[in-house]
């Protein structure tokens, strides 16, 4: 009898250890695979190549559901709208989950996901665009009612979100953009869910996490994301060209323009590693400042070669800012300030540091039949014939004396008759005398 006992009890507890394996089986092949991307803080490039890396890893390891938490005021429009992109394409489950706010262009995202969830005492909406001019609102506009389309909200609502002059009856006046507390966007339908936190979202969509990967700004990503900020940028780019400048009043290479250069390599590569800018970018920005150089240590004066390496530098520049305004500002910022260190250099310096790195270190031999320009006074009204082309610098002869003179800023050909108008230090300007041949 008491074997039998026994025997039961065995049967009993292998019983209960086979279903128990069994339900843990299950369970475990129930479990999802879940990537949490968050969109925290300013929407930026930053944040865009986050949720590229984030996303392209999920469907590497075959994740089931990818989930977007997000958390900010706005940010720039660009970066957003292709996250918007790249959440509406995604082959993957998506959920948007706003913990906090979603505004601006936080809320186009959170538009985007499959399921758009809300932690109590969130908001969504107040999208105004900067400038509110109606190019930028119409574009706006159409995007928030093209992605609450595809998602089954309300259109009219997601463009109230934008355009301030929509009305919906009985929920937005004219005048006045629409935002939404989470009770609103569920009564409305403009979110789905109401949840807690994480783990609420999971319960409701009825899913079991095996294993929740948090992806993070890496310490490139992070770097790059405060250097790309216009701000950092303005301030970088001034420092760049000053330290450049710098050297001008300096013998050699040395510090400053190491600065500089490694002040406008962190710009540009910081934008390189985003996906801003390209090699071209930087290709254009050094030919412009190699066609300054030109002009001020070549080519004294102020001509095409200059015009042209400002026009290069500032349009390099302009392409790094996320928008018209941001942009304008920017290479206003730079300029203003680039000019205001030029002149303290100017006044700390003196001009005649710059004389000497712009000018010869010394006067040409008389053997050579060459005479040295300081101080030839006497030079002053005299005429001559241009021994070579004026480009408007060259060599033009005075009584049988060669000397390196500067044209007013036309072109002179060689063997014309010129007259010496000016002598400001060793720069001797002539004009071509009228009816010469």
């Amino acid at each position: 009898m008491k074997r039998r006992v026994n025997f039961k009890l065995f049967l009993l507890t292998g019983f209960l250890l086979l279903f128990f394996c069994c339900f843990n089986y299950v369970a475990a092949n129930n479990a999802v695979l879940v990537y949490k991307i968050p969109l925290i803080g300013y929407i930026d490039n930053g944040l865009l190549k986050l949720a590229e890396r984030g996303l392209a890893e999920a469907r590497r390891s075959g994740a089931d559901l990818v989930v977007f938490e997000i958390d900010t005021y706005g940010g720039y429009l660009d970066p957003a709208i292709k996250i918007r992109d790249l959440i509406l394409r995604s082959n993957l489950p998506t959920v948007t989950y706003v913990r906090g706010r979603a505004w601006s262009a936080g809320a186009l995202l959170a538009l985007a996901g499959e399921n758009l969830f809300m932690a109590e005492g969130s908001s969504i909406g107040a999208a105004e665009t900067r400038p509110a001019d109606e190019k930028y609102i119409s574009a706006l506009r159409k995007e928030f009612k093209a992605t609450a389309e595809t998602r089954g909200k309300n259109p009219d609502l997601a463009a109230a979100m934008v355009d301030k002059e929509i009305a919906v009856a009985g929920i937005t006046a004219r005048g006045k953009l629409l935002t939404l507390t989470v009770d609103e966007a569920l009564n409305y339908q403009m979110a789905d869910y109401k949840a807690a936190n994480l783990n609420n979202v999971f319960e409701i969509l009825g899913v079991t996490p095996g294993q929740i990967v948090e992806m993070e700004l890496t310490m490139a990503e992070k770097a790059a994301r405060v250097i790309t900020r216009p701000h950092i940028t303005i301030i970088l780019l001034t420092i760049g060209i000053l330290g450049l400048v710098a050297e001008v009043f300096v013998p050699g290479f040395g510090l400053p323009g190491t600065i500089g250069l490694l002040s406008l390599a962190v710009v540009f590569s910081s934008y390189i590693y985003h996906g801003v800018a390209g090699w071209g970018l930087v290709i254009l920005f050094l030919a412009g400042i190699l066609l300054l150089a030109i002009e001020i240590f070549v080519t004294p004066g102020f001509g095409f070669t200059g015009i042209t390496g400002l026009i290069m530098i500032m349009a390099s520049i302009y392409f790094l800012f996320p928008d018209f305004d941001a942009a304008i500002v920017g290479i206003a910022t730079v300029l203003v300030l680039s000019i205001a260190g030029f002149i303290i250099m100017l006044k700390i310096f003196g001009s005649s540091a710059l004389s000497r790195r712009i000018s010869l270190g010394e006067s040409q031999t008389k053997e050579a039949g060459y005479l040295a320009q300081s101080g030839r006074k006497d030079l002053l009204h005299k005429t001559g014939k241009t021994v070579t082309p004026l480009r408007p610098v060259g060599v033009a002869e005075f009584d049988g004396e060669r000397v390196d003179v500067v044209s007013e800023g036309s072109y002179i050909d060689k063997g014309v008759a010129v007259m010496v108008t000016q002598i400001a230090g060793n720069r001797i300007v002539v004009k071509k005398i009228e009816g010469d041949e």
